[in-house]
């Protein structure tokens, strides 16, 4: 990789060398609340982004979207339209986009060698670790929701399914341990009770996941959850637990948890308390003690792990508070915190994949 640039001067070579020997040395073992602990965090633990200070480093190395071109992971490829694209990902030769117009709502679309299909009602989607399938969960009916849904898992050219009756505000949560994650409501307005269930693709059913019911992020092998504890006007609390047996490792309230990274071994997060476009920081903990590796300061308009030692985040330079704010996609070690650009500035709208 092209040398990282430190945001403080402070952060010396030794410890440089010293992050990546330890990098290096790790391998990929079953993790979860067993995990070992974090890498060393020899530079400064809170750092502030400066978008323009940055040098160039090489591209993101998971699929990104500048514009309406898919690059990274494959062939680019473009979203035919102009609909407004929020999510997308790459399964198995394959591109899937959550897209949405003022017509007809929300839909994901698969743009393969075979054409573009469409799947009405779906808003959110989640890949698997080796991205060869990714899930997805829609309402039945028009734009309107009712009771009962789907839930999709897509290998790109195939789809499996599973028919819900009972239920409101499906949304898939994770796809995880060869299971997808997905959460429902027993009633559509206020004073929901949220359920998290667990579905094998090609089983005729799913199972209630009592321990995570307000599930926010999961290893990759499903065995450890971060959690919603706590909602409210001043913020909220997340928890690591075990999805066995709901025992909790740690908890807090200074970030809600959002990712692991492939080996569990730390988790990502963003301060509770962000009220505008953007998130003001995105935090890197260590997932067995809560320890804070990292807060990455700035307008961050999303984030992605990139392996186990890299961060990818979707930074704005100017204009945050615009429908197309200047942006860059910067990449951060997690083991010293010093950041790079992985793609450079512009005004084309920036997306990391799911």
């Amino acid at each position: 990789m092209k040398g990282l640039v430190t945001a403080v001067a402070a952060v010396t070579v030794a410890a440089v060398v010293l992050g990546a020997t330890i990098a290096a040395r790790r391998g990929p073992e079953d993790q979860g609340l067993s995990a070992p602990p974090a890498p060393l965090s020899p530079g400064p633990t809170k750092i502030t982004l400066s978008v323009p200070g940055l040098a160039q480093g090489d591209s993101p190395r998971i699929p990104y979207l500048v514009g309406r071109e898919v690059r990274g992971g494959g062939d680019p490829v473009t979203v035919p339209g102009n609909e407004d694209i929020y999510e997308f990902t790459r399964v198995g030769g394959a591109v899937l986009a959550v897209t949405t117009t003022d017509v007809d709502g929300s839909r994901v679309r698969r743009i393969n060698a075979d054409g573009d299909a469409v799947v009405p009602g779906a808003d959110h989607l989640v890949a698997n670790e080796d991205h060869s399938a990714a899930a997805y969960a829609a309402y039945q009916g028009g734009t309107s929701p009712t009771e009962g849904g789907l839930v999709f898992a897509d290998s790109g050219t195939a789809l499996q399914s599973l028919k819900l009756s009972k239920g409101w505000n499906f949304r898939v949560l994770a796809y995880a341990g060869g299971k997808v994650y997905y959460q429902s409501s027993d009633v559509l307005g206020s004073g929901a009770t949220w359920s998290t269930y667990a579905w094998t693709p090609g089983q005729p059913s799913a199972v209630l996941a009592p321990t995570i019911p307000s599930l926010t992020a999961l290893t990759a092998d499903g065995k450890t959850a971060a959690s919603t504890l706590v909602t409210n006007d001043a913020g909220s609390c997340s928890a690591i637990s075990s999805v066995d047996t709901g025992q909790r490792a740690w908890k807090t309230c200074d970030y809600g948890l959002t990712a692991f990274t492939p080996n569990g071994s730390t988790v990502f997060g963003a301060p509770t308390n962000s009220q505008s476009s953007c998130v003001s920081a995105t935090a890197a903990l260590d997932a067995s003690s809560g320890k804070l590796l990292h807060e990455w300061r700035g307008c961050v308009l999303g984030s992605a792990p990139e392996g186990d030692d890299h961060l990818l985040m979707v930074a704005a330079v100017s204009g945050a508070d615009t429908t197309r704010p200047t942006a860059a996609i910067v990449r951060c070690t997690i083991i010293i915190g010093a950041c790079e650009l992985a793609a450079p500035s512009t005004r084309d709208h920036l997306l990391l994949s799911s």
